[in-house]
């Protein structure tokens, strides 16, 4: 999923299960900036040097890529049957993303017993992609190999097969894995499912009701059905009344330097930053290191980057229990 489920729509998810706003936009923005922190974080402050990891990684892949961050934080395993049972050749994959799998749901409950919002809103990113990463796994390997697809000279990593189009909630694809009849993929249907589990979630987080899910999905329904993606993410703001994302918020507040480029509002901008510091680990130089001062172990980047690292040794935790 993109920030239009990440954010948007967990922020509005929130709000409406009766969480104030201060709760929703440390929820959606933790949720969220598990796609944001693309490159590794290096700092040197009044706690000597630190280093902290990042949560996406959007093309190359390695072991520690897979350990430490698909499987974590985007492609959590589920059900191996049920996911057999979809596809023409009957295999089974251990790995196998499943819509609200036991180890992402395990993930979700803890972290809502916990009470953190950071935590919490990390855990609903890996939850929520358990739908839209369903019948794929976080490994490279023929099993996510998409038949007849354009992107077939990349590597089989994730979905990367399918591109971004699992992500987006008005995509409309082929599997051509999938047994007849389930071929034709209409994420709204799957997004909506997600929805409707996290609204519940977040309902008896908060001691409200549920009986309102149905409007409330409706009109997450009807705004995924417009075509245009500008129209939708100002009617996030303009019907839902969610706050606009900012993604330079949290590196300020925390006295990181801001790109104000031309180019840091193009779509997908980030990702060609992150491409550069991957060229600088595979030629063996270090990422820079930002000089901060108190603000930084303060900020509520700092407190996501801990929660991160909590979410990644659980999420690691629950894998190895698993004998994954």
């Amino acid at each position: 999923m993109n920030i239009e489920f990440h954010y948007y729509a967990v922020y509005y998810l929130a709000r409406e299960a009766g969480a104030d706003d201060a709760f929703c936009r440390v929820l959606a923005r933790s949720s969220q900036y598990v796609d944001e922190a693309t490159t590794a974080l290096a700092v040197e402050g009044p706690h000597g040097r630190e280093s902290f990891e990042p949560t996406q990684n959007y093309v190359f892949w390695d072991e520690k890529v897979m350990r430490d961050i698909y499987l974590p934080f985007h492609f959590l395993p589920g059900d191996p049957g049920s996911a057999s049972s979809l596809r023409r050749d009957g295999k089974s994959n251990p790995y196998a993303v499943t819509p609200n799998g036991s180890i992402a749901k395990s993930l979700v409950i803890r972290a809502f017993k916990d009470k953190d919002p950071f935590l919490m809103g990390i855990a609903l990113h890996a939850f929520a992609d358990s739908w839209a990463h369903q019948n794929f796994s976080g490994l490279m390997e023929a099993w996510n190999e998409l038949p007849s697809s354009s992107a077939g000279a990349l590597p089989a990593a994730g979905h990367l097969h399918a591109l971004a189009k699992p992500d987006a909630p008005d995509g409309v694809w082929q599997d051509g894995r999938l047994v007849p009849g389930s071929e034709r993929v209409v994420n709204r249907g799957r997004f909506l499912e997600a929805a409707g589990k996290i609204y519940r979630y977040l309902c008896v987080f908060t001691g409200k009701g549920f009986a309102d899910e149905e409007p409330v999905l409706g009109r997450l329904d009807g705004l995924w059905q417009r075509p245009s993606r500008e129209e939708r993410l100002a009617d996030y703001v303009i019907e839902l009344g969610v706050e606009p994302w900012d993604r330079k918020l949290w590196l300020s507040e925390a006295g990181l330097p801001v790109d104000d480029s031309p180019l840091a509002g193009i779509r997908h901008y980030d990702k060609l930053s992150w491409a550069k510091a991957e060229l600088r680990r595979a030629l063996g130089s270090q990422p820079p290191v930002h000089r901060v001062d108190g603000r930084f172990h303060s900020s509520s980047l700092y407190r996501w980057y801990e929660a991160s690292a909590e979410h990644r040794r659980r999420a690691q935790a629950a894998l190895a229990g698993a004998g994954l």
